[in-house]
């Protein structure tokens, strides 16, 4: 149903999208009408507006995992600079420029255009629930951003969009995921979800989950705040299953297909084909994977074997990477911060290619994009229920989301890769948690397993680290960098704008803090 839903779409997306889409960065290029164009009807409003949730390759390739990924140690690279701290526009602003230009017009159109209409309530509420998407990445990775005034331009008049604080932000996009909920009307169908195939019970279920996480990014700077929410999340009822999870789905017979595929994909035309674009799973997690004995070292990394390139007998580090051993004991991490110069080289007799890639099933073109996984929702009820916020046992509701994590990648890898009872005794016998220990010690235990069940999310990834600490990370002090040699904590924003939005900026500086990558959004606290 959801393929024919994307090939039903195709043709009228394409047209919608070149009259959407435009390569400049500033508000007046991102707030003109949005179907000026051309006019799609709503269903295929809301198949773009998740799409573009999804992302597209652009931001996945730099926000995603340049940054993000590479930030938290989660894969590392001899020729991205995102382990090593240092600096580029380019990469910091693709999210805020891709996500700006585009998306938020569109999803901000469809919400308008549904707000009054009684018929199209579900999209409406559809259309709030993929801002939230969209905008708790955004402020999560920059901190204040437009976000009231964002998209605006063509229905409002406003071109020069004012910076919300991170904390209204945050409340507020609760407040519209439960608005949203309770406005669903499950006798209105709708068509063009490639998300939940207009199942309104499951949307419900995947905005319970998506409040719940949004409440323990608070149990820092809100905890009161976080505690209310997330006893109101888990009441309203999450999604309870992997297959339930809050994901995009994407197929390869279409130009909707997955945004990481392009980056990470080792198949003829994706970057990871290419000599420079050179991501490995880094040494840190495969440690953690195969210090746990986890069953996941069999099933998301892969050893590589090379080919020349047609025709090439000179350049021999040009390299086609395909799939080679998924043996365990055969995986070796990349370790971060290495360029392979003498001074940072790889460790002794290894090539670039001696280190595991991603296995190709897990990122082909039409892998879902899991936005918020059934795995992530227990671990977050973990930890709500060993913090006393909710009823529930923390070490059980730790164990089934260890079980998902490892199920979740039934998604879309084989098979045959899957050992149903040896998962259930590794979750259920063998991964450690502290019973007797102290609140800290089962933090800990919980977001760890919560950093190896978001991989491939760097965005979630990289904002749960700074919430929790964990898991603790060493710091790469390499040469050139720009924080002191400590993990960054934000992205900064685009340089454009202070041209384009200059005085807004300035009043962010001094709220928020200086526009650098040490800075902590409002939720970051120590």
């Amino acid at each position: 149903m959801i393929r024919r839903y994307i090939r039903l779409y195709s043709i009228t997306l394409v047209l919608f999208l070149l009259a959407t889409v435009s390569c400049t960065n500033g508000f007046e290029e991102l707030n003109v009408n949005p179907t000026a164009e051309d006019d799609p009807p709503t269903s295929a409003l809301m198949t773009q507006s998740m799409i573009l949730a999804s992302t597209s390759e652009y931001e996945a390739w730099r926000a995603n995992y340049i940054y993000s990924a590479l930030f938290v140690q989660q894969l590392a690279s001899t020729n991205w600079q995102g382990d090593k701290y240092f600096y580029n526009d380019g990469y910091s602003a693709s999210y805020w420029d891709r996500n700006y230009e585009r998306t938020v017009k569109v999803i901000v159109d469809l919400i308008n255009r549904t707000k009054t209409e009684p018929a199209e309530v579900n999209y409406n509420s559809i259309g709030r629930i993929l801002k939230v998407i969209v905008f708790h990445r955004m402020t999560d990775l920059y901190g204040d951003v437009p976000y009231r005034q964002a998209g605006m331009g063509y229905i409002g008049g406003i071109l020069i969009p004012e910076y919300d604080t991170q904390e209204f932000i945050y409340n507020d996009m609760l407040s519209e995921l439960e608005q949203a909920i309770n406005a669903f009307d499950a006798s209105k169908p709708i068509s063009g979800d490639i998300m939940y195939g207009g199942d309104i019970a499951l949307w419900k279920k995947g905005a319970y989950s998506l409040m719940l996480r949004l409440a323990m990014r608070l149990s820092k700077a809100a905890p009161a705040t976080a505690e209310t929410w997330a006893k109101k999340a888990v009441a309203g009822g999450v999604i309870s299953a992997y297959t339930e999870a809050f994901k995009v789905s994407h197929t390869e017979t279409t130009v909707w297909d997955n945004p990481n595929s392009h980056v990470l994909g080792s198949y003829p035309g994706a970057h990871q084909d290419q000599k420079n674009n050179n991501f490995r799973i880094s040494k840190t997690f495969i440690d953690l994977l195969r210090n746990n004995n986890d069953p996941r070292l069999g099933i998301i990394p892969v050893q590589t074997y090379t080919v020349r390139a047609p025709g090439d007998t000179v350049n021999i580090d040009f390299v086609t990477t395909y799939n080679g051993t998924a043996d365990p004991a055969a995986q070796v991490g990349l370790p971060n911060g290495r360029d392979g110069s003498a001074s940072y080289p790889l460790p002794s007799g290894k090539t670039i290619n001696r280190f595991s890639i991603v296995r190709s099933e897990l990122i082909k073109p039409d892998a879902p994009n899991i936005l918020v996984s059934h795995s992530q929702t227990l671990f977050l009820q973990a930890e709500a229920a060993a913090r006393g916020w909710i009823t529930g046992d923390a070490e059980a509701l730790f164990r089934a989301g260890v079980k998902s994590a490892i199920d979740q990648y039934k998604l879309s890898a084989p098979a045959a890769l899957f050992n149903d009872a040896a998962i259930t005794n590794y979750a259920q016998n063998v991964v450690a948690f502290p019973t007797a220990g102290t609140l800290d010690q089962k933090l800990a235990a919980i977001n760890t397993q919560y950093y190896i069940a978001s991989f491939l999310d760097g965005y979630e990834s990289f904002a749960n680290w700074r919430r929790s600490g964990y898991p603790v990370l060493t710091p790469i002090n390499f040469p050139g960098n720009v924080t002191g040699g400590t993990i960054p904590r934000r992205l900064r924003y685009p340089a454009s704008e202070s041209g384009l939005n200059g005085d807004n900026l300035k009043i962010v500086e001094a709220r928020q803090g200086a526009d650098l990558f040490t800075t902590r959004v409002w939720w970051d606290k120590p």
